[in-house]
């Protein structure tokens, strides 16, 4: 007779059972067979047969095992089965919404893990709605993937946006700030701003700058949609620029200007907390990190600086001096009398919008000079030991000598760039005036006049 199947089986006592190994499963046989050699063997007992009946004893301790009848001739393994302590089970099939409901509304991938542990019992539907209490009370943003576009030309791609307001006014009388981003180098302009209704005019301005420069045009605008970005929509359509907004609350795509405010303004709180300068100089320490930002590299352009990527020259920085430290600049030219002191103890207060060089404050007139003849101690801080009402006069002037250049921005690059486009001003109207070689003592140019100038001849 074929054997189908072998393997291993147990055979039941009332007080013990028996290991049966190689039991060979013969699917034609019409009795189960017990080889009593190999029965002994596997167990480590002994028969012991009497005409009527047989017992099977322990080998070693002689101990009486099972006592088995003869039945027909044949001696008969009792059969019994294996005896448990009764016990009552009562199940209930449950569907997974139900377990998710029961749970507290876990994700459904812990519900399934709890079933499985615990070997709970669960209905065979499937889930086809998703769960109305989760999406409502749940709902958070989905992740964002990376962005994988990459301008290729300048001007192809600018954002925008606007910071503020600052909870002090700075002294030139600013709340806000607006930048504009070159997505292609990461070159960013900054300026100030009086209320967000101004955007619209400094964009013009702006365009009207960068596209004579660069002979080439905007093509798209990336900005949130903030109220004062509304009607600037209006004004791209009508000058055929593509205008892109980011969902409503949703920062994170327009992360490249938020990222950028959030290094300008990190680091020039940096710059003012370094030399104790008050809070009211923020305009000029926004503008010096923008300034200086422009020229550090980044790893965004493969440790490459912005003002390199945008116009192919390695920035300067011999000429850099820290911001907030003493400086002497150079006011001979403008003494009324050979008796007066050739320099005064001004404040450095960053690197001139319109000139080759510095802004130079003046603390107890509040004017500010602006010189490139200008001598530093970048270890001593006048604001350190300078009275806090020395500075808080918003009438401030400007004094300009030493014949600056009409070359603005980049200072550090030679004659040839014929660019100011590095320019985070605080004056709204850029007009180029070539001084005088031989300036006048009473020259003076205040803030009013540099907002709106006189048409140039």
């Amino acid at each position: 007779m074929s054997i189908h199947h072998i393997g291993h089986t147990r055979l039941f006592s009332p007080t013990l059972y028996f290991d049966l190994l190689n039991v060979l499963h013969v699917p034609q046989i019409s009795k189960n067979l017990l080889s009593v050699h190999k029965f002994t063997s596997d167990t480590n007992t002994f028969f012991e047969f009497h005409p009527n009946y047989f017992l099977l004893k322990d080998r070693r301790s002689k101990k009486l095992l099972l006592h088995g009848p003869n039945s027909h001739g044949l001696y008969q393994f009792p059969s019994f089965k294996h005896q448990t302590p009764p016990s009552a089970l009562i199940g209930e099939r449950v569907s997974l919404p139900q377990w998710h409901s029961r749970l507290s509304h876990p994700s459904l991938k812990l519900v399934k893990k709890i079933l499985s542990s615990f070997q709970l019992l669960v209905s065979n539907s499937t889930i086809t709605d998703p769960c109305s209490a989760c999406l409502s009370s749940k709902s958070k943003q989905l992740p964002f993937s990376a962005s994988l576009s990459r301008s290729t030309c300048p001007l192809e791609l600018i954002h925008t946006d606007v910071w503020g307001p600052a909870p002090i006014c700075s002294k030139s009388g600013f709340k806000y700030h607006v930048s504009f981003l070159d997505d292609f180098s990461r070159y960013t302009w900054l300026y100030p701003i009086y209320c967000k209704g101004d955007v619209t005019r400094i964009f013009q301005k702006f365009k009207n700058y960068v596209e004579c420069f660069f002979k080439e045009k905007i093509c798209t605008v990336q900005s949130d949609w903030g109220g004062e970005y509304r009607p600037f929509h209006t004004l791209l359509q009508s000058l055929g620029i593509s205008h892109r907004v980011s969902c409503p609350h949703t920062h994170q795509q327009n992360g490249k200007i938020e990222r950028k405010h959030q290094h300008i303004v990190e680091t020039g709180l940096t710059l003012l907390s370094h030399a104790k300068v008050p809070l009211q100089f923020w305009e000029d320490a926004f503008s010096t990190a923008c300034y200086l930002i422009n020229r550090l590299p980044t790893p965004v352009l493969r440790n490459n600086s912005p003002i390199h990527t945008l116009f192919h020259r390695e920035p300067d920085y011999s000429f850099l001096r820290t911001f907030g430290c003493a400086c002497w600049p150079n006011l001979h030219p403008y003494n009324k009398n050979k008796l007066q002191p050739r320099s005064l103890l001004c404040l450095f207060l960053g690197y001139s919008p319109l000139h080759k060089r510095y802004k130079c404050l003046h603390l107890p007139s509040n004017r500010v000079y602006i010189s490139r003849d200008v001598v530093f101690n970048e270890n001593s801080f006048p604001y350190t030991s300078a009275s806090p009402t020395s500075s808080l006069s918003p009438n401030i002037s400007v004094q300009v000598f030493n014949n600056p250049s009409p070359l603005l921005i980049p200072h550090d690059y030679q004659p040839t760039a014929t660019s100011s486009l590095d320019i985070p001003s605080s004056t709204e109207n850029i007009i180029l005036r070539t001084l005088d070689t031989t300036p006048s003592p009473n020259h003076s140019l205040s803030i009013s006049d540099s907002l709106n100038p006189p048409s140039p001849t």
